[in-house]
């Protein structure tokens, strides 16, 4: 069950920080499809925010899609060369 919340700007208005947020709630709330929905709007405002795409290619992982677990966390490693390590970790049967 998603948490209903009073929201500070319409989603139209929405950076991809609020996105992000929103993205983080849904997980939390276990609505993984609709959390993977939000981090997708965050990298379509910023292709380059490193963070959602590490977070979405945990949340593909989880819900056994491979590919796109794998085209997300490139992307992320791409960004940000650092966080191979926690995504190799985190995504263990990943080859990529």
């Amino acid at each position: 069950m998603e948490t209903e919340r009073k929201l500070s700007a319409d989603r139209e208005d929405f950076t991809e920080f609020d996105w992000f947020g929103e993205g983080r709630i849904r997980e939390t709330a276990g609505n993984i499809e609709g959390a993977i929905e939000a981090f997708g709007e965050a990298v379509k405002l910023n292709p380059n925010f490193g963070k959602a795409w590490y977070y979405k290619a945990l949340l593909h992982f989880q819900l056994g899609q491979k590919e796109d677990a794998i085209a997300c966390a490139k992307r992320a490693m791409d960004i940000k060369p650092s966080w191979e390590k926690y995504l190799r970790k985190n995504l263990k049967w990943l080859e990529f």
